[in-house]
């Protein structure tokens, strides 16, 4: 039997506000990641030739860039065990694949 769009909106939602202001913040985390990357490679091709302390402005957008996207995807990791556990179980069964 279809339901009415009444009968939609009405039914209660499964989700909890925690979880949907975590995928709000993970959506933004996700794409400083991608920035991030960007940011990296893009600053390790133009100031090839500039230093910084003797070491290449390359050296230090692997050395500082490469860290903080750990930190950012360990931070995506640890906050869909606490606020999305379904999205966890989803990402251990793809590594178990």
């Amino acid at each position: 039997m279809a339901q009415t769009i009444r009968d939609r909106i009405d039914a209660p939602d499964d989700t909890s506000d925690g979880r949907e202001i975590w995928m709000i913040i993970r959506s933004w985390i996700t794409i400083i990641r991608i920035f991030l990357v960007f940011a990296i490679i893009i600053v390790a091709e133009i100031f090839e030739e500039h230093s910084l302390l003797n070491i290449s402005l390359s050296v230090w957008a692997i050395v500082v860039g490469f860290p903080l996207f750990l930190l950012l995807s360990m931070v995506i990791i640890q906050g869909d065990k606490r606020f999305a556990p379904d999205l966890e179980d989803k990402r251990r069964k793809k590594i178990e694949n």
